[in-house]
């Protein structure tokens, strides 16, 4: 018995010291990093594909810390520019967006995926920019069974932006809400050592001030790689269906999207 014991102790050590080895790109998972231990994540978000030109690139530089009792808190930067085409009164026009905004994130542990029957967390995150704030909040569930990682998040965000108009050659200021809700889920396998494949899927409801607007499906490949201190992750998701309708929407979302992380252990 102390024997089992023992080498439970040492398995379950060697799982946290891997822990924050992510294999998924959209989904989290509930592992957080040991106390003191810190982490540089680069992440790189390509949105493209509408009816009329639409492109999007939003980075992220993220620094991540524990701070021990199954918390991690982490600090990003994000910088976003897209290019797109827009009808305005039978006219196109072209539209240029470049936005910069800062993030923080709380993530809590509350049970593990190996020792405990599935895992669970909670996090939480708000951003700042000039023209908007927002905050998002996750819950996390994860399970590992043998080769296999299986994660699911509901998601919910709250954003309000200042919008600018200009009228009679005076600027007016209104304000816009937007709440979505998301639900976010993968499957991987471990191939081999250090690799991993899969797929997420990634369902987007945007509401409106008394109804559903859109709920966009997309799902896709997930590819993971990790090795000492060091893990990269990529997936592409092309869109699959807007539910609302049961057809692709291409006006107001993008035919596919793929994000690419990537992270060093300090």
């Amino acid at each position: 018995m102390k024997k089992l014991v023992v080498l439970f102790t040492i398995a379950s050590f060697y799982f946290n010291v891997k822990a924050q080895d992510r294999v998924f790109s959209y989904t989290y998972q509930t592992n957080v990093l040991n106390k003191g231990q810190k982490e540089i994540e680069v992440w790189t978000t390509l949105k493209d594909g509408r009816t009329d030109y639409y492109r999007s690139l939003k980075h992220r530089l993220e620094f991540e810390v524990g701070l021990g009792r199954k918390l991690q808190t982490a600090f990003y930067l994000n910088y976003q520019y897209s290019t797109g085409i827009k009808n305005e009164d039978s006219t196109q026009i072209l539209s240029e967006k470049t936005d910069f905004s800062f993030s923080n994130e709380w993530k809590y542990k509350i049970s593990d995926p190996v020792a405990n029957v599935f895992g669970s967390g909670i996090y939480f995150e708000y951003s700042i920019s000039s023209t908007e704030i927002g905050i998002e909040g996750k819950v996390l569930f994860d399970k590992q069974i043998g080769k296999f990682i299986t994660a699911l998040n509901i998601v919910g965000e709250y954003t309000i932006s200042k919008d600018f108009v200009t009228k009679d050659s005076q600027i007016e200021v209104k304000n816009s809400i937007e709440t979505v809700n998301e639900i976010v889920y993968g499957l991987s396998y471990k191939l081999k050592d250090h690799l991993f494949v899969g797929f997420e899927a990634f369902n987007q409801n945007i509401f409106g001030k008394s109804k559903i607007d859109a709920s966009i499906l997309s799902v896709g490949p997930s590819f993971s790689y990790s090795t000492n201190g060091f893990w990269i992750n990529f997936s592409f998701l092309p869109q699959v269906t807007n539910f609302v309708n049961n057809k692709l929407d291409l006006n107001g979302h993008e035919k596919f999207q793929a994000r690419l992380l990537f992270s060093y252990e300090l």
